[in-house]
């Protein structure tokens, strides 16, 4: 079978499956939807197979438009890797790097790599893409980012795992304020502080949800944000306190705005700091740089 196929075709075909309805990629696209339709339905019929499926909830891949999505990253991944050799060749560091990674290290992987890295390496560009730990992790299966850094990742062998690191839990509030009334924490306390959590999806919120089943207790639950910003600003402003690893809010901590208070149960809740990348796939030579940089000077990823 040739793959030769008009690339208006292919585009509005992985426009409408990674935004997920053909009006969103209608939309990104600056095409009418009856266009980004009209394109899908022709490649479609080049292919003489059903590629998506539209319903209520937006478009889904068929089998043979999965097997078509993984064969067009497949391309672009060997086309970016061709590149990077190329210029490897021609001993030029250029090229554009993208990393996903969780809120949460986005003050660490700025501060402690990308400074340095920026620096020594002008040519090379980047593009962040900041989520939960399910979107990161998606992000690396698509291959629509080279890097992952996040927390609390499950193991999962389409997982190149680069650096790792555990951190436990702890109960951030603010220095002084009505919740610092102790180095520690009761673990009944939590039932009964109002504390402000990140949503389902990210790494921190599974470790919770795993500490309340195995400790038998329930937290108050008064918030529940997908920004770790807000809750920075929940507890400064004393409404409560949140669970996350230290590094997370260490500028607060060292700035003395924020104090972190331990959990009076050995090993109560801990997750890994993860740094990875697609299983097999061969990275671009800046994507190779960049990597190492940060599983060498990530603060996140030291013991």
């Amino acid at each position: 079978m040739r793959m030769q196929h008009d690339p208006k075709h292919v585009l509005s075909f992985m426009t409408a499956v990674t935004t997920g309805t053909i009006r969103a990629a209608a939309d990104q696209l600056e095409l009418e939807p009856s266009t980004v339709s009209r394109n899908i339905t022709a490649l479609e019929k080049q292919l003489a197979t059903a590629l998506i499926e539209r319903g209520r909830k937006g478009v889904m891949l068929t089998e043979a438009g999965s097997l078509l999505m993984g064969y067009i990253q497949r391309q672009k991944g060997e086309l970016e890797a061709l590149r990077s050799q190329l210029d490897a060749l021609a001993n030029m560091e250029r090229g554009t790097v993208s990393v996903a990674l969780g809120e949460g290290f986005l003050g660490d992987f700025t501060q402690s790599v990308l400074t340095k890295f920026s620096q020594d390496h002008p040519e090379i560009s980047y593009t962040l893409d900041v989520g939960a730990t399910d979107h990161v992790t998606n992000r690396i299966f698509e291959d629509r980012s080279h890097v992952g850094l996040a927390f609390n990742v499950p193991s999962d062998p389409r997982l190149n795992v680069v650096a790792q690191t555990k951190h436990p839990l702890a109960v951030i509030c603010r220095r002084n304020g009505k919740f610092d009334t102790s180095p520690s924490v009761d673990v009944k306390d939590l039932s009964h502080f109002p504390c402000g959590f990140l949503k389902r999806g990210y790494g921190v919120s599974a470790v919770i949800a795993e500490m309340e089943v195995s400790h038998g207790f329930r937290a108050r639950g008064v918030l529940e944000t997908g920004s770790i910003m807000a809750l920075k600003e929940f507890v400064k402003n004393d409404l409560g306190v949140t669970l996350l690893p230290e590094f997370v809010v260490a500028e607060d901590i060292k700035a003395g705005i924020l104090r972190p208070r331990n959990i009076s149960i050995a090993n109560f809740g801990s997750g890994s700091a993860t740094l990875f990348i697609r299983q097999g796939r061969s990275l671009p030579l800046a994507a190779q740089k960049l990597l190492h940089a940060m599983s060498k000077y990530l603060v996140a990823l030291k013991e």
